[in-house]
C-alpha cells in the first residue's frame, strides 16, 4: 500500500514540473560554425524559434526562449504544504544572427536561474 502512495506522490510532482520553449543547451550550439552554418542549418536541428526578425540591411535574428518551472517537493506536503509553496525557475535564450545571405554571423546563449517560497530541501534533494 505504501508504494500505491509513493506512486501517487511520484506521479503528482512529476505532473507539477512545467516547461515551454525550446532547450537550446551548449552542446547544440557547438553543431553550428560561425561564417559557414546557415539559417536552415538552425532551424532543421532546432525547430522553429520563439521569435525571427528581420532587419533592414537584411540580415535576420532568431530567438529561442526556453523557461521551466519546478515546485518545491515540500509544496506537496498535506495540511502544512502551502507555508511552503513556492518553487525554482530556469531559463535560457538563445540569439542567432545571420548576415542578408542566412550565413550565420553570432550566437549568444544566456541563463536565469531564480526560486522562490521557502524550501529545507537543497535544490538537488530529490533524484
Amino acid at each position: 500500500m505504501k508504494r500505491v502512495h509513493a506512486l501517487i506522490a511520484a506521479s503528482a510532482m512529476l505532473a507539477a514540473c512545467v516547461s515551454t520553449g525550446v532547450d537550446v543547451r551548449q552542446e547544440h550550439l557547438e553543431n553550428f560554425l560561425l561564417d559557414f552554418s546557415t539559417l536552415d542549418d538552425v532551424t532543421t536541428q532546432l525547430g522553429k524559434p520563439t521569435s525571427q526578425t528581420t532587419l533592414s540591411n537584411g540580415s535576420t535574428i532568431l530567438v529561442y526562449s526556453f523557461a521551466s518551472s519546478r515546485p518545491h517537493p515540500e509544496s506537496f506536503i498535506p495540511f502544512i504544504g502551502p507555508l511552503f509553496a513556492g518553487g525554482s525557475i530556469k531559463s535560457s535564450t538563445v540569439l542567432f544572427e545571420f548576415d542578408e545571405n542566412g550565413v550565420l554571423r553570432s550566437q549568444r546563449r544566456t541563463m536565469s536561474t531564480s526560486a522562490s517560497g521557502l524550501s529545507v530541501l537543497p535544490a538537488d534533494g530529490l533524484p
